[in-house]
C-alpha cells in the first residue's frame, strides 16, 4: 500500500510515513530491534550467571553500543531524518548530518564488538588444549585482530574527506565515494562473516563424535549467515542514496537493513551459548531428549556407561616382557569413544599383565562448572607387568 501524503489529523502521530516522509520505517526497525536485543542480552547473561567470559563482555559492550547507534538516528529522525530536504532548512540538515554520521561510526563499533565476542567464544570452545589446538588458537585470534583492524580501518574510511554536517546534503560533492567506501567495508564485514561460519565446521569436522553433535555446533555458528544479506543489502541501497536528489529520504532503507544486519550480529553471537537455556526447558514430553549428546544409560558403543571391555592380553606379551597390541585391539580401542561425563574406563588382566585405559569423550561436556558446549579430548593410558608365576 503506497504512503499517502499527510493530512491535519496526522499531525500529533509519532511517526509517519507519506509520500514525502519515509522516517515512521526507520523508528519501527529501530525501536524494534533495540528492544529485541535487550533482551536477548538479558537472557544470555540470566543463562551464564556467574560463568562470564570474554565473549559476554564483548556481546554486552555491542549492545551499549547498539544504544549508542540508536539514540542519534532518534535525534536525526527529529530533526527531520527521512523527510524530503525540500521540507527541511539548512540547518535541520546540517544536524541531521552530524546524527546520522554519528550513528554511523557506533553501528561499525557495535558490529565489530560483536564480532569479536564470536571469536572469543570459539577460542573458548575450540583451544582449551593448547598442544592439540594451536593452529586452532592461532586462526581464532587472527580473526579477532581482522575484527579490530576492520573496525578501525571502517571509521577511517568514513571519515576522511568528509564532514559530518554534509554527511546527508551534497552527498556527491561534500562526503564522496560513499559506494566505494561501503564496498569495500562491506567485502571486509563479508569476509569476517564467512570465516566465522567456516571454521567452526574446521574444528568440529576432524573430531570423533556424533554427526548430530557436530552439525548442532556448524548450525549454531551459521544461525548468523543472514548477516551477510543484510550487510548486502545496506551496501545496495547505499548506491541508491548516493545517486538521488533526495538522500534524507533515500537513505531510509540502507539504515533499516543497517538496524537488521546489527540485531542479527548480536542475535546470532548469542545463539551458541543457549545450551543450557535449552536444557532447563526440556520436559521431553514422555521422551528423553539428549541436548548433551549423552545419556546415563548405554553409550554409542553399547556398553553401560560409555565402558567397554579390552581384548585379552593373553598372547600379547611378547619373551621380553613388552606388551604390545593386535589389530583387533586397536580398532576396538579406536573405535571406542566414552561419552558421559564421567570419563570411560576398562580393564583386564591376562598372563601378568593389566592394562588401564581412561578416556574422556571427544562430545560436548561439562568443563570446571561451565554449561557451554566444549569439545575436548583426552586420553591416558597406563600399562603394568607383572612377571608371571608357573
Amino acid at each position: 500500500m503506497d504512503a499517502g501524503p499527510a493530512t491535519a489529523l496526522d499531525e500529533h502521530r509519532f511517526a509517519l510515513i507519506t509520500v514525502d516522509d519515509q522516517s515512521g520505517y526507520l523508528w519501527i526497525a529501530s525501536i524494534l530491534c533495540l528492544i529485541y536485543t535487550l533482551l536477548i542480552l538479558v537472557t544470555r547473561l540470566h543463562i551464564k550467571w556467574n560463568l562470564y567470559g570474554a565473549d559476554d563482555v564483548a556481546a554486552t559492550v555491542a549492545t551499549i553500543l547498539q544504544l549508542g547507534e540508536v539514540v542519534p538516528l532518534f535525534l536525526a529522525m527529529k530533526n527531520g531524518l527521512g523527510k524530503s530536504e525540500h521540507l527541511l532548512d539548512a540547518e535541520q540538515l546540517s544536524n541531521v548530518g552530524r546524527a546520522t554520521f554519528a550513528a554511523q561510526i557506533f553501528l561499525i563499533l557495535a558490529l565489530a564488538t560483536a564480532k569479536g565476542s564470536v571469536a572469543a567464544l570459539m577460542l573458548r570452545l575450540f583451544t582449551r588444549d593448547m598442544k592439540v589446538t594451536r593452529m586452532s588458537w592461532i586462526l581464532c585470534n587472527a580473526v579477532l585482530a581482522l575484527t579490530v583492524a576492520w573496525g578501525i580501518g571502517a571509521i577511517i574510511a568514513l571519515s576522511v574527506a568528509c564532514s559530518p554536517s554534509s554527511f546527508v546534503r551534497d552527498v556527491g560533492e561534500k562526503c564522496g565515494d560513499q559506494v566505494l567506501r561501503w564496498r569495500i567495508i562491506t567485502v571486509v564485514d563479508i569476509v569476517i562473516e564467512l570465516l566465522l561460519i567456516i571454521l567452526p565446521v574446521l574444528f568440529v569436522w576432524p573430531i570423533q563424535m556424533k554427526a548430530y553433535i557436530k552439525l548442532q555446533v556448524i548450525v549454531a555458528f551459521g544461525f548468523r549467515a543472514p548477516v551477510i544479506g543484510f550487510g548486502a543489502a545496506h551496501m545496495h541501497y547505499v548506491g541508491y542514496y548516493a545517486n538521488s536528489d533526495d538522500a534524507s529520504k533515500a537513505m531510509i532503507p540502507a539504515l533499516v537493513y543497517q538496524q537488521f544486519e546489527l540485531f542479527w550480529a548480536l542475535l546470532s553471537a548469542t545463539i551458541p551459548t543457549l545450551k543450557a537455556f535449552m536444557r532447563s526447558f526440556n520436559s521431553g514430553f514422555g521422551m528423553e531428549i539428549d541436548l548433551d549428546g549423552y545419556g546415563s544409560g548405554y553409550g554409542s558403543n553399547g556398553y553401560y556407561n560409555g565402558t567397554y571391555p579390552l581384548e585379552s592380553l593373553k598372547n600379547a606379551t611378547a619373551p621380553n616382557g613388552v606388551v604390545t597390541s593386535t589389530p583387533e585391539t586397536r580398532a576396538r580401542g579406536q573405535k571406542s569413544t566414552g561419552t558421559g561425563p564421567q570419563s570411560a574406563a576398562g580393564s583386564v588382566r591376562g598372563r601378568g599383565a593389566s592394562v588401564a585405559s581412561e578416556r574422556i569423550g571427544t562430545e560436548t561436556v561439562n568443563s570446571d562448572g561451565s554449561q557451554e558446549m566444549i569439545i575436548r579430548r583426552e586420553v591416558q593410558w597406563t600399562v603394568s607387568h607383572d612377571d608371571a608365576k608357573q
